[in-house]
């Protein structure tokens, strides 16, 4: 990825190549750089080849190993060469998989039972899965459907992938442990020695190369495993001749691999007679087909990306089918597509068809001249390579399932994650249990009926009023008594899901309910997921109701994506309609709601000091000595009254104006309380003498008055009494504001969805 790109130039590599811009041009160094480029993937891809090969042919027994080897290779060779000069140009190489080889093992697997143990005419036909999948991979292009499997649901890929992982682990397991000298463990009950370093070659050559990805994630992680395990595997054997490491691969022979020259049609033909046979063949194709198609759509996605160059999904689509029944003919096994292989190659200057091409000839030219070092390869460095990508399959956002289903304060996350883990199971579990395309048709369905319970879920999760729910501003207590009177005008409608003609009509009707007694009513979009043209039409109809009864209505919490839809429906300025979220909603109904109570017109005169929290219930002579200890101040819009780690000094009595409370991260500044005229700041540093933990920020223009640490000391000295009161008020104010805390969070955990 990081090798130069040189400057575009006018002709091209190979003749019909299309070149995108700041692609290279033609000449001797282009050429080298996508022929080199695609060889190295082909020596990278080596070992993805023989994996994939022996985990095919891993149902028919150790015997088969050379043969699966082979055929990973051939399959690799010619399809290869045929998607690179089928597809439209471009520098994504194709190759044999591991967990498309899983796919067609399961099959193989059965088969073997169905046919009694005849590995010969399971061979024969193994080939048509991949020859029907390119078939499938051809209508899907013809037909345009290759646009719809991109929208397969997530949790089903995961169960499918993690699914596989367990099959692959459970396929290297007897080989990493030795089955014979496993059962002699379970019959004698004490270990033998000789059984340790077999496991422990496998298991730690699996580490080496997670460490390797990890540590290097531009270095070659499995080709370096392969590398090191197979020299440190012969210079063991010869250092330690009596030591059980395992046999090796073995000759290979790509006469005998090449199963598509005798592909015994008509003993095929006979097995397919079978209703069973055949019902599992095509369901086994169309899943590998869908696998190669999502494969190819992200693969080609991602280099259009890279390459900045022009897609043509029905010939990329049918070239892979082609490509699936050239590899169908060659070695048996079904090819895909790999992103990895194709950064690789952009990233040492290929971008055309060429270096595809190239990906497969090196492997090519390393079957035929050096069959003899595939044959030296051990069997439990391939165990082990396969050991590391079951743990790369196995998808790390089942972790994250997992962390949301024992989590259970964010309730609706929980459910949610209950309901993917469902899905993610059910598929896995099918798909170990030798089922992957059952397991994947499962996944779908139950995809679609959480899909339509959500659809079919309320649109309007609660509904609250102004005096149940505020701001995060703090108020004086005479503005809170005020808001919890004239609270009830102001509605809180919390919808959640899709917002659509299904249900857009049901919040419509929640909303015409509110006409006469709510002045405000707020539309809390947090949890709306997406919204339709019918449901922003309904939307408008609504905003011009509110308009027609005099009702302020308000859209909080919109998402970015939904926000030019909402704007359209609301037809009116949008920072006085679309706040960022439902505490500035709020916040701005409560200061509308105050403005009217103190009619003034939302600019309310500066309170004196007898009329704060902070000096409410003080005699006349307490009042006097407290004002006579006081200092005045003035702070402009955006001026900061205190930083967090600051030494706490005073506290600020707030008669005009607001002041918010923020916390100053790594990651963000954030909003964490606002506070308005006749509350107090800082008070909480006077008791305890600890540096501030926050931010106060004005959010306003605003004056008060200021009482220092220094005076407050006098005042507790001088003045006990008055010192008691103000420590009472204190108590009492910090008790009132954590209960209307502790509230909020009841009234947010108390929602029946």
């Amino acid at each position: 990825m990081n090798a130069p790109v040189p400057p575009p130039a006018a002709g091209k590599v190979l003749a019909g190549d299309h070149v995108a811009a700041g692609r290279p041009g033609s000449g001797v160094g282009q050429l080298l750089r996508e022929i080199t480029s695609g060889g190295i993937v082909g020596f990278i891809a080596l070992p993805f080849c023989v994996s994939a090969g022996v985990v095919a042919y891993g149902p028919l027994g150790p015997d088969h190993v050379a043969m699966g080897a082979a055929a990973g290779i051939l399959s690799a060779v010619a399809g290869g060469v045929t998607g690179a000069l089928a597809r439209s140009s471009s520098f994504v190489p194709n190759s044999t998989s591991t967990s498309m080889a899983l796919v067609q093992a399961s099959f193989l697997g059965w088969l073997l039972g169905r046919l009694g143990g005849d590995g010969a005419l399971a061979l024969a036909v193994l080939p048509l899965t991949a020859i029907l999948a390119g078939i499938w991979q051809a209508l899907i292009a013809l037909s345009g459907l290759g646009r719809a499997v991109k929208f397969t649901p997530y949790p089903v890929l995961a169960g499918f992938v993690t699914g596989l992982a367990v099959l692959i682990l459970g396929q290297q397991l007897p080989r990493l442990v030795d089955g014979p000298l496993l059962a002699e463990l379970w019959r004698s009950g004490h270990l033998d020695p000789a059984i340790l370093p077999l496991p422990l070659f496998g298991i730690g050559l699996a580490g080496l190369i997670l460490a390797v990805e990890q540590r290097y994630p531009r270095a070659p992680a499995l080709l370096v495993g392969l590398v090191a395990g197979t020299g440190l595997f012969h210079a063991a054997r010869y250092a330690f001749p009596d030591i059980h490491l395992g046999g090796t691969v073995g000759q290979i022979s790509i006469a005998q691999a090449s199963l598509g020259l005798e592909l015994r049609l008509l003993a095929g033909a006979g097995a397919l007679a079978d209703p069973e046979i055949l019902k599992s063949l095509l369901l086994t194709s169309l899943t590998l087909a869908l696998l190669g198609t999502l494969d190819l759509t992200f693969a080609v996605r991602a280099a259009q990306d890279m390459g900045d160059g022009q897609a043509a999904p029905r010939r990329d689509l049918g070239g892979q089918g082609l490509a699936n029944v050239a590899a169908a003919l060659a070695g048996g096994l079904t090819i895909t597509t790999s992103l990895s292989f194709a950064r690789t190659i952009f990233g040492g200057g290929g971008r055309t068809r060429l270096s595809a091409v190239s990906v497969a000839l090196v492997l090519l030219l390393v079957a035929a001249l050096a069959p003899r070092l595939i044959a030296l390869l051990p069997t439990i460095v391939l165990s082990g390579i396969l050991v590391s990508i079951a743990f790369r399959l196995w998808d790390r956002w089942c972790l994250t399932l997992l962390r949301d289903v024992v989590n259970v304060r964010d309730r609706e996350a929980h459910v949610r994650a209950r309901r993917n883990i469902a899905i993610v199971l059910a598929v896995a579990v099918t798909t170990v249990l030798g089922q992957p395309v059952a397991g994947a048709l499962l996944g779908v369905l139950l995809s679609c009926l959480i899909f339509i319970v959500e659809m079919s879920r309320p649109v309007v999760r609660r509904e609250l009023d102004g005096s149940q729910t505020f701001s995060k501003r703090i108020r004086s207590q005479a503005d809170q008594a005020l808001l919890r009177g004239s609270g009830r005008y102001t509605a809180v409608l919390e919808l959640q899901g899709i917002l659509f003609f299904g249900n857009a009509d049901d919040l419509a009707s929640r909303v015409k309910r509110l006409e006469g007694r709510a002045r405000i009513v707020i539309l809390d979009f947090r949890r709306v997921t997406d919204l339709d043209t019918s449901g922003a039409t309904i939307l408008r109809q609504i905003a011009a109701r509110c308009r027609e009864h005099r009702m302020r209505l308000v859209f909080a919490s919109v998402d970015p994506k939904l926000a030019g839809l909402v704007k359209g429906a609301a037809g009116e300025p949008e920072g006085a309609l679309l706040p960022p979220d439902l505490d500035a909603a709020l916040e701005g109904a409560e200061d509308l709601a105050l403005a009217s109570a103190h009619a003034a017109g939302g600019t309310w005169r500066a309170l004196k000091v007898e009329e704060t929290d902070l000096a409410g219930g003080l005699s006349e002579g307490e009042l006097s000595d407290l004002k006579a200890r006081l200092v005045p101040c003035r702070y402009p819009a955006g001026a900061s009254l205190c930083r967090a780690g600051e030494q706490a000094d005073r506290l600020w009595l707030l008669t005009r104006g607001s002041v918010s409370i923020r916390l100053s991260g790594t990651r963000a500044d954030r909003r964490i309380a606002g506070l308005g005229p006749g509350t107090s700041v800082g008070e909480m540093g006077l008791l305890d003498r600890r540096p501030r933990s926050a931010d106060v920020v004005a959010a306003a223009d605003g004056e008060g008055w200021v009482l220092t640490a220094a005076e407050f000391g006098r005042l507790l000295r001088e003045t006990p009494r008055l010192g008691q009161s103000l420590l009472a008020t204190i108590a009492r104010i910090t008790a009132q504001r954590l209960r209307v805390t502790s509230e909020e969070l009841m009234l947010r955990d108390a929602c029946p969805c």
